[in-house]
């Protein structure tokens, strides 16, 4: 966890760096696009199962009844993945961000996966999602991604990806950092403090940067376009905060400094914010400086550096156990070499998310299972 209060000046730096390149990475296309896919991946493997249920699905003494519902389920999936493309398109093709990113704000499965619905038909007991990766251990704790495996933990990494895009764009203290920190503290923040920002490393997603990161903008000292907080925001960009009283940096009165929180995403026309001082519960009125002018997508053209974002996404995969099993006609849940006993003790390569060839009964008339090598 990050405290600006006890930070060195080289510390205060690389946090400034750090938050530059998470508060860009949080709110570009590539990001987002990585949201769209983890969703997408959770439908492919969706209607594969639709078309060729696993055993424990077919076996299901509620089968018929559930096979409608599916097919119900995965519409209603499709219908809730349009704002998600329809946003993505309208970040690369409008200067007008704020349209495009509250339409995306309308896509996920998870009210669906695990709201009144989920509760009402009992999806944490279907085989169907079960095979999908979804397990409920703990009561009360359904929802979160540890407790979940395979395409079900993409879809709540997914999920926890647009909180992250979600908290970075709040005004208001609906999107609440502190909760994370303490699930017991009364404590809210508006926007995000170095202390909120860096609390964790695996939430909303592990904080991986490149070799290289680039430099945040140096401090912007000019005082004239600053925005009081109260005041309104008139450019898409990062936004630093200045508290109104200097600090002494040293014995000397003549040198001062003043206090600078850690650097926030605004859109144009939001309102800007009070900043909550790190490790305490005090709000501060401070002065907004643009530190950059998010200008992207407007030529058309995706920055290049957004390629690391890709190369940082972190792999989902379920467990792997050394019993790990499955059947013919199952969705195949980790790619690796798996082999049947039953088929000659044939070993074939299958990739996670196809369905598991051949029959379901050998020559002998025996049940063929496949098991994955370890």
């Amino acid at each position: 966890m990050q405290n600006r209060q006890s930070m060195t000046p080289e510390q205060e730096q690389q946090a400034r760096n750090q938050a530059f390149y998470l508060l860009k990475k949080y709110t570009s296309f590539t990001f987002l696009d990585q949201v769209r896919l983890r969703y997408q991946g959770f439908l492919d493997v969706f209607v594969k199962q639709l078309k060729n249920p696993p055993l424990t699905v077919q076996n299901y003494r509620y089968a018929a009844h559930t096979q409608i519902r599916h097919e119900y389920e995965y519409k209603e999936f499709l219908r809730q993945m349009i704002p998600m493309d329809q946003g993505l398109a309208l970040l690369r093709s409008t200067p007008h961000k704020q349209e495009a990113y509250k339409t995306m704000s309308h896509a996920g499965f998870m009210e669906q996966l695990f709201g009144r619905y989920a509760d009402e038909h009992g999806l944490e007991d279907d085989p169907f999602y079960i095979a999908l990766g979804m397990v409920c251990e703990h009561p009360g704790n359904s929802i979160h991604p540890s407790n979940h495996t395979a395409f079900i933990k993409d879809v709540m990494i997914a999920s926890e990806m647009q909180s992250a895009r979600g908290i970075t764009m709040s005004e208001f203290k609906d999107y609440d950092p502190f909760r994370l920190v303490d699930e017991d503290s009364l404590r809210q923040s508006q926007k995000w403090t170095y202390e909120t920002l860096f609390f964790e490393p695996e939430w909303p997603i592990p904080r991986i940067f490149p070799d290289y990161l680039p430099s945040c903008p140096p401090y912007n000292h000019n005082h004239q376009d600053q925005i009081f907080s109260g005041g309104t925001i008139p450019t898409d960009g990062i936004w630093e905060p200045w508290f109104i009283m200097p600090i002494f940096t040293n014995t000397d009165p003549a040198k001062m400094a003043a206090k600078v929180g850690c650097p926030n995403y605004f859109l144009a026309g939001a309102v800007a914010t009070e900043y909550q001082l790190e490790g305490t519960d005090k709000w501060e009125e401070v002065w907004w400086r643009l530190l950059w002018e998010d200008k992207r997508y407007l030529d058309g053209t995706i920055p290049a550096e957004e390629a690391d974002y890709v190369k940082t996404r972190p792999p989902v995969a379920p467990p792997i156990f050394a019993d790990q099993k499955a059947y013919p006609g199952d969705v195949c849940p980790i790619t690796g070499n798996w082999h049947a006993p039953h088929m000659q003790g044939k070993t074939v390569r299958l990739e996670a998310g196809n369905v598991i060839p051949g029959s379901k009964i050998n020559a002998a008339g025996n049940a063929v299972t496949w098991y994955l090598k370890v």
